[in-house]
């Protein structure tokens, strides 16, 4: 089933787009394809992105929608997860299971990348910038399914339990939220 549309960008209508600096993202000129292509397999389904969206979320130049996009095709295949993290777009989150103790814990991981500059020769050979100050964020856990206790390991992590929702006000770089189900 194909979903979606993808775009090529501007470079293609020139005459010889290879004389265009092709380093650079640009903007989308017309639909040439779907997005996506969704198939079933067993009992679950397989989605092929019909482009290279890895290069925009990893490469030298970021974008936020390719970010987005894995998330909502994550979010396509597995609607309903065991837990779900909304925290800020800088937020990574980890999730690991000890079956054994009935323990989740939560890795939160916060980086906001300072200004830098990026030389045109040479590149990529520029350090992000570095921490200056621990970020302060806030992140909804919510956990499917059972709950007995949350706690941080942070002291200074501020944390408000409502069921099986947990509310974390975070003052550092990382926090694990140990949830016992």
């Amino acid at each position: 089933m194909p979903l979606g549309e993808l775009m090529d960008s501007h470079r293609a209508s020139l005459a010889d787009p290879t004389a265009c600096n092709s380093d650079w993202p640009l903007s989308a000129r017309q639909a040439v394809g779907p997005a996506v292509l969704i198939n079933s397999e067993g009992k679950g389904q397989v989605l092929t992105f019909a482009g290279s969206p890895e290069v925009a979320t990893a490469g030298e130049h970021l974008i936020v929608e390719t970010r987005k996009l894995f998330a909502n095709a994550v979010r396509w295949l597995n609607p309903t997860p065991r837990v779900r993290v909304d925290a800020p777009a800088n937020v990574e989150s980890v999730v690991t299971d000890d079956p054994k103790t009935r323990t989740l814990r939560i890795h939160l991981i916060a980086y906001n990348a300072t200004p830098q500059t990026t030389p045109v020769k040479d590149r990529p050979f520029v350090l992000p910038g570095l921490i200056e100050d621990a970020p302060m964020f806030r992140a909804v856990i919510e956990i499917r399914g059972g709950l007995r206790s949350a706690k941080s390991l942070n002291g200074t992590t501020q944390l408000m339990r409502r069921g099986n929702r947990i509310e974390v006000t975070v003052a550092d770089l990382h926090e694990v939220i140990q949830c016992r189900y």
